[in-house]
């Protein structure tokens, strides 16, 4: 059995005092659009998703790359999927399809706290 750590998400109503923690530790994502569960796994060869901001998709082994990544941190990197999506690169970079923007009315709110 791997280790994994825990996804703890917490979901919030967006109201006119909300902000958008601004650290790499925790990602919002627009709660209406990750309907169903979230799991979190190793990210494996071949997944891609589109960083926050971008446009196209980028493969995540790219990203770790490019971010400079050790082998040993690549193998302990983890995702946090919906269905086939990628919704967050843990700790480094939410999906922008998942971002929240001017009609979100709720948000999920993930943290990883390490067991």
């Amino acid at each position: 059995q791997e280790y994994l750590p825990e996804l703890q998400i917490e979901e919030r109503e967006v109201t006119p005092d909300f902000i958008i923690p601004k650290c790499k530790e925790i990602a919002c994502i627009d709660a209406d659009k990750a309907k169903g569960p979230l799991e979190i796994r190793k990210w494996k060869q071949g997944d891609k998703f589109i960083p926050f901001g971008m446009k196209g998709k980028k493969k995540v082994s790219d990203y770790l790359t490019d971010r400079k990544y050790t082998l040993f941190q690549k193998e302990k990197q983890c995702v946090v999927c919906h269905g086939e999506d990628i919704v967050w690169l843990v700790n480094e970079r939410s999906d922008n399809r998942y971002r929240v923007t001017e009609s979100t009315r709720k948000v999920l709110i993930l943290r990883i706290v390490e067991k």
